[in-house]
């Protein structure tokens, strides 16, 4: 009787033991959260975006640029879509001989232009709700084509090039290259895609991008891509 009395009390003494450890445990869980928690808002609370940058998708009509609101596109498989150019502003229409005359002329204009790069992002829904949201910051590594078999998708540089010119190899790339327009196409397996593409460029520098890669600067342009 005295052993089994023992042992009970053995066994009070090693759950009550277990209890506190786990009320310890939990609590310096809880903690780390609220420091974690704290560090994030402290982050996002220090991030501020000064880029002076204006940038958007045009559309060309005789030497009068008009910003492309939005797109309309039948989904044809292997199909192009279109070509979307940028131009360094954020007005209504611009007048101009040329991208590259206008590039050039209004990069002039722009404090600090040179400590900001151009990136594209693509994003749409798939029939099976997958969303596909990527930045593209160069010539993608997937042969000539490029992005996904939803969409193919080509770079070109018309600053630093004249005439007819190809788009730009991944092998190509470097830190003089300038990701002026890109052009898509509907890929083998288009008829997958469920919404409207949202087309966006952007210009950033080290910083804008949070902790899961997504753009969170100021300095951005959409054009939404209608299906027919």
């Amino acid at each position: 009787m005295k052993k089994i009395l023992y042992l009970i009390l053995i066994l009070l003494i090693i759950t009550g033991c277990s209890k506190e450890l786990q009320e310890e445990n939990t609590s310096i869980k809880q903690e780390s959260e609220i420091v974690d928690k704290e560090e994030e808002k402290i982050e996002e609370e220090k991030y501020v975006d000064n880029n002076p940058i204006k940038i958007a998708f045009y559309n060309k009509g005789n030497g009068v640029y008009k910003k492309l609101l939005r797109y309309e596109s039948r989904v044809v498989s292997m199909q192009e879509v279109g070509i979307f150019s940028i131009i360094l502003s954020n007005e209504d229409e611009v007048i101009g001989s040329s991208i590259k005359s206008l590039y050039n002329s209004k990069k002039e204009e722009i404090e600090g232009f040179n400590n900001y790069k151009i990136g594209f992002n693509i994003k749409f829904t798939l029939n099976d709700g997958r969303e596909i949201n990527e930045n593209i910051l160069k010539p993608l590594g997937y042969g000539s084509y490029g992005f996904s078999p939803y969409l193919y998708a080509w770079i070109y540089d018309d600053i630093n090039t004249t005439g007819w010119h190809s788009h730009i190899e991944e092998t190509e790339f470097n830190d003089s290259t300038i990701m002026s327009s890109i052009k898509l196409m509907w890929g083998p397996t288009s008829n997958e895609i469920a919404s409207d593409i949202e087309l966006s460029v952007f210009t950033y520098d080290e910083d804008d991008f949070d902790e899961f890669g997504y753009y969170r600067g100021i300095g951005k342009y959409t054009t939404i891509i209608e299906r027919k």
